[in-house]
C-alpha cells in the first residue's frame, strides 16, 4: 500500500469517539475496582498528554512530510477524545482525581480535567527537565541528519500504538463492568485504525531504507520505554504494566506484541515488551532489572 493510499484509508474513518449510546447511566451499578481506577487514571493522563509527544515530533524533519501531518492532526484529535471519554468514565464512576475539585460528567462542558492535566503535565516537565530539552534538541538534530528520520517514528509510533491498543484489550477481558468493556472497546477500534497507518508506513520505510533500519534498531532497544514512562512517576508505569500483564495470560500478550514487531523490517528478536514486563517484575520484587540483550538465539534474523 502506496502512502497516498494509507492516509486516505485512515482520513475516511477519522472522527471524534462515537458515544452514541453508551450506558452512562448503569456505571454506578458496577463499581470499579482500586486497581481499575489506577489503570485507567493512568490511560486518561496519558491520552491527555499526546499533545505533548506531537509538539516535540512537530521539531522534527516530519513536519515537512505533508501525508505525515495530515495522520497526526487527526491523530491528536482522537488522542484528545480518548482522554475525555476516560475522565468522563471515571467521573460517572465516583472516581475524584485530585487537583480537579468536581467529577466530571459525560453532560458538563468540555474539557474535563483540566487541573489534572495542568499539574501531569508540570510534573512531567519538572521531572525531565534538561533531559527532556536534551531528547528533543536530540530528535531534532538526527531528524536533520537522517533523511529516513520519519521511519523511526513510524515504527516506534506503530510500537506504542501496539502496546495501547492490546493494553486496553487486557483491561476488557479482566473487567466486570459491561459498561467500561464497551467503553474500551471502542477507543481500540481508534486504536486499531492509529497502530494500522503506523504500521503500514513503518513497513514501506524501513523496508526502502536500510540505514533507516538500522537506525531505528538501535534507539528502539537503547530508548525504547513503556508509553507514559517519564509522563508519571515510574511507580505507576509499573503497575499498570503488572496488574495487565503481569499473569500468565499477560506474558502470552507480551510475547504476541514482540512476534508482531517482529515482522517489521530490520526489527526481529528485541523483545521490547517482554523486557519491559520482566524489568517492572524486578523493580517490583527489589531485584535488579534484566539488561538489554538484543537478540535470543535461533530466535530470527535481526535484518540488516
Amino acid at each position: 500500500m502506496d502512502g497516498r493510499t494509507n492516509l486516505d484509508r485512515h482520513l475516511r474513518g477519522s472522527g471524534r469517539l462515537d458515544l452514541t449510546g453508551l450506558a452512562w447511566e448503569r456505571i454506578p451499578d458496577h463499581p470499579l475496582s482500586p486497581a481499575e481506577v489506577r489503570c485507567l487514571a493512568y490511560m486518561a493522563d496519558i491520552e491527555s498528554h499526546t499533545m505533548v509527544f506531537l509538539r516535540d515530533l512537530l521539531a522534527t524533519r516530519a513536519v515537512q512530510d505533508a501525508r505525515l501531518t495530515a495522520f497526526l492532526a487527526c491523530w491528536v484529535y482522537e488522542e484528545l477524545w480518548h482522554g475525555e471519554a476516560l475522565s468522563r468514565f471515571l467521573g460517572e464512576a465516583g472516581a475524584r482525581l485530585e487537583p480537579d475539585g468536581g467529577l466530571p460528567h459525560w453532560d458538563d462542558p468540555y474539557p474535563s480535567g483540566v487541573a489534572r492535566i495542568e499539574r501531569v503535565r508540570a510534573v512531567a516537565r519538572g521531572a525531565r527537565g534538561a533531559r527532556g530539552r536534551l531528547r528533543r534538541d536530540g530528535m531534532a538534530l538526527a531528524s536533520r541528519l537522517l533523511g529516513g528520520f520519519p521511519a523511526v517514528h513510524m515504527a516506534w509510533g506503530a510500537i506504542n500504538e501496539l502496546s495501547t491498543l492490546t493494553a486496553y484489550q487486557r483491561l476488557v477481558a479482566r473487567t466486570a463492568n459491561p459498561v467500561l468493556a464497551d467503553l474500551l472497546s471502542r477507543i481500540v477500534r481508534d486504536e486499531r485504525r492509529h497502530y494500522s497507518y503506523y504500521r503500514v508506513e513503518a513497513d514501506r520505510r524501513l523496508a526502502d531504507d536500510a540505514v533507516a533500519r538500522r537506525v531505528t534498531r538501535v534507539a528502539l532497544d537503547r530508548s525504547w520505554a513503556i508509553v507514559g514512562t517519564g509522563v508519571r512517576p515510574l511507580a505507576e508505569t509499573d503497575f499498570v504494566v503488572l496488574h495487565l500483564f503481569g499473569d500468565d495470560e499477560g506474558l502470552r500478550a507480551a510475547t504476541d506484541m514482540d512476534r508482531t514487531v517482529d515482522g517489521l523490517p530490520g526489527l526481529c528478536g528485541l523483545r521490547l515488551f517482554e523486557r519491559a514486563r520482566a524489568a517492572a517484575l524486578s523493580r517490583a520484587a527489589g531485584r535488579a532489572p534484566e539488561g538489554r540483550s538484543g537478540v535470543r538465539a535461533g530466535s530470527c534474523s535481526t535484518g540488516s
